[in-house]
């Protein structure tokens, strides 16, 4: 540790290295102390050269026609110097403290420990093994409890990893016995059923009827109006059982008994007819149900119109929210993926109703979500507020790295240049933001791009 621009405190310090390129920013350090172990993080490696710091030194060099000392001579004079910001002290008891002491000048500082930097980033000896420190080969592994419950968000731009990484949760989670619900739009996790036991059902074969739904998920699916709402509204409470056709017969007796116009109770029956044609809310097929160690894969990318998958999907979020608080199923996790597309935030839709409702309340029942977007400016901000540990990928966007910036600092910079597969994790899962290397899923990836094979002429 030296004093050569300011003295070390207990925020950090500077200190030279005894070989250049031994450490880089990024890295870990360690110094010993009384009270125990301080741990600091590199910021910053400089490179400092006595002869050269001169004012005006080579200037009147070539003014003079004087000959600079050779290369060899310049690096003799150079000096390798890294700041460092101090993250935490483990002490002499192995408890955690917070960097409270600064080190000694002179004192010997050391690459940080894998058990040092463990302990410090709150890594657990068991738990999900999401990967490992970035270049640092350490392993990075999370509470469980504080990365479901509190909620997670993945983000990156296309192509930076942001599916394989919820891939790679979904695999951790059923290793635990964890039920996962996946909405996918593209058939990226199919092939988890080569090791879990999965189903997969298309969103529009989901086994919901009207009376198991709210009236705002039919509502949205078919586009009604304010007057058709307040008529479907009435009619849904009067209707005599759960099914389309018990609907539809309430309908045009609740339309007389209120007053409606005819026009308005043509437009509600023509759109429930639709819904009818398309196959959705019919009660036909199977109840999205899970049980310990399963995973429920929904497709949401059938190919039907934006509002009749977000009603869907949210009824199928609302279902399994109220099954879980009425302890018919087992504590789960649900992953959104292109969340963007199903909570725009652009509108109001009964999908980020259900959403929200999961991301606010299930902490209290074990229903725990992860919601994945490229599009961070997209994405409906209340969600994305309740993640309380959020895995950022490389992500170029001006637009969503101005919206990370309060939440990152100085680390989002990083974020444009971080290879595929790495993440900046920060929040409740981690106790200071880490880069990590997602590990390598131990199913296939379903999202994998199709190569072009081209013939020569």
């Amino acid at each position: 540790v030296i004093i050569s621009r300011k003295p070390p405190t207990e925020v950090g310090f500077e200190f030279e290295l005894t070989e250049p390129g031994s450490v880089l920013a990024g890295d870990y350090v360690e110094v010993p102390l009384e009270l125990g172990t301080l741990v600091a993080r590199v910021t910053r490696v400089m490179v400092e050269n006595s002869y050269l710091s001169t004012p005006g030194l080579v200037r009147e060099h070539v003014r003079f026609g004087l000959k600079l000392p050779s290369l060899a001579s310049l690096e003799s004079c150079e000096v390798h110097v890294a700041r460092a910001e101090s993250v935490g002290i483990v002490g002499v008891d192995g408890r955690l403290m917070p960097p409270c002491a600064p080190p000694p000048p002179g004192s010997p500082v050391y690459r940080a420990s894998a058990e040092a930097l463990s302990r410090v980033l709150g890594f657990s000896s068991e738990g999900i093994r999401i990967g490992r420190v970035w270049r640092l080969g350490v392993e990075a592994v999370l509470d469980p409890d504080k990365l479901f419950r509190h909620h997670v968000a993945v983000l990156g731009s296309t192509g930076s990893g942001k599916s394989y990484t919820c891939g790679v949760l979904a695999e951790e989670a059923l290793e635990m016995g964890l039920p996962v619900i996946i909405l996918d739009f593209h058939g990226e996790y199919t092939t988890l059923g080569e090791r879990y036991r999965a189903r997969v059902v298309r969103v529009d074969e989901v086994g919901l009827e009207p009376g198991f739904v709210s009236p705002d998920a039919i509502a949205e699916a078919t586009e009604m109006s304010d007057i058709q709402r307040d008529l479907l509204f009435l009619a849904a409470e009067e209707a005599a059982g759960p099914t389309l056709a018990d609907l539809e017969e309430a309908v045009p007796r609740i339309a007389e008994r209120y007053g409606f116009r005819r026009e308005t109770l043509i437009a509600v029956l023509r759109r429930l007819k639709t819904l009818r044609a398309m196959g959705v809310f019919t009660g036909k097929g199977e109840l999205p149900t899970v049980s310990e160690g399963e995973c429920l894969i929904i497709d949401v990318g059938v190919g039907m119109p934006a509002p009749v998958t977000r009603g869907m999907a949210g009824s199928v979020v609302w279902w399994l929210f109220e099954e879980r608080r009425g302890g018919s199923i087992p504590p789960f996790l649900l992953i959104i993926d292109e969340a963007h597309k199903l909570l725009p935030v652009e509108e109001a839709s009964f999908c980020r109703t259900a959403v929200r409702m999961v991301a606010r309340e299930g902490r209290k029942f074990g229903a725990c979500l992860v919601v994945a977007s490229q599009r961070v400016v997209g994405l409906d901000k209340d969600v994305l507020s309740q993640c309380g540990t959020k895995f950022v990928l490389r992500m170029d966007s001006p637009t969503d790295l101005a919206m990370l910036r309060p939440l990152l600092g100085r680390h989002t910079k990083l974020l444009p240049y971080l290879p595929t597969g790495v993440a900046l994790v920060t929040g409740v899962a981690v106790q200071h933001p880490t880069l990590i290397e997602v590990r390598r899923r131990k199913t296939r990836h379903g999202g994998e791009p199709a190569t072009l094979a081209l013939k020569r002429a």
